[in-house]
């Protein structure tokens, strides 16, 4: 195919994406499903940029999606404009293929509760350090709204406050030191010993960057891995990370 045929093929499935009007499953549901069979769930984020630089802009969602939803449990979808790159259009692509969605984004208004919902996200991105005592009315009102609340943390004081206070839900721990930007899987799994057991689910964000790390954190306790940078340099690494056992 020429170039004006691709761009052809792209927009009418991008036009029939914004069609889409579905709310797919439960991410909690669908972790727990993977654990019972005795592995690690694998949650594959569409991620163009973080805010260390650009990571590829040449791998549309339908690719990628195309060949992760093979594997993975869930997917995680960045929605935010400037540093990820990120667009709502992405989540209306992720649709199509019927797995539990994670809205990614710096949620600091309510406006962007409604609009997860409206995209039909299942689950939503809060950020602790980022919301500091204005988290659990976000959480009220991500429940509220129907969805399943992530909460991330990314240092011991946080992730011991949160399970503290209501031990009941997903627990992200990103390996981002959300200050300075820097990524240790070694404070990751600090985290994962303090709070193993109090919390109904661990995922591990950020870091992993093949099997061993996943085989780790697996041993560590975690329920599931959020993985963004490795996936997108080579997407085929997803049906690797999906054999994990736990």
């Amino acid at each position: 195919m020429d170039f004006l045929d691709v761009v052809r093929e792209l927009t009418m499935r991008r036009i029939n994406a914004m069609k889409l009007n579905v709310r797919v499953s439960s991410m909690i549901r669908a972790i727990e499903d993977r654990n019972s069979e005795g592995y690690l769930a694998l949650i594959a984020e569409y991620k163009r940029a973080s805010p260390s630089g650009v990571i590829r802009l040449d791998l549309d969602p339908w690719t990628y999606f195309d060949i992760v939803s093979r594997y993975a449990t869930g997917f995680s979808v960045l929605v935010e404009p400037i540093y990820f790159l990120g667009s709502p259009l992405f989540v209306k692509v992720a649709l199509g293929y019927g797995k539990p969605i994670l809205y990614k984004d710096f949620v600091i208004d309510e406006r962007q509760v409604r609009d997860a919902k409206e995209l039909g996200a299942s689950s939503i991105l809060l950020i602790k350090r980022l919301l500091g005592d204005r988290l659990w009315d976000f959480v009220e009102l991500a429940v509220k709204e129907g969805l399943e609340p992530l909460i991330e943390v990314d240092n011991e004081d946080d992730a011991i406050d949160v399970v503290n206070t209501n031990p009941n839900i997903m627990l992200g721990i990103n390996a981002r030191d959300l200050g300075n930007l820097s990524v240790s899987l070694d404070r990751s799994i600090s985290i994962i010993r303090l709070v193993r057991g109090k919390a109904d689910l661990v995922i591990a964000e950020s870091g992993v960057k093949d099997v061993d790390d996943a085989v780790k954190l697996a041993r560590e306790g975690a329920n599931a891995i959020l993985v963004g940078t490795a996936l997108m340099r080579r997407p085929e690494l997803s049906r690797d990370l999906a054999n994990v056992r736990l």
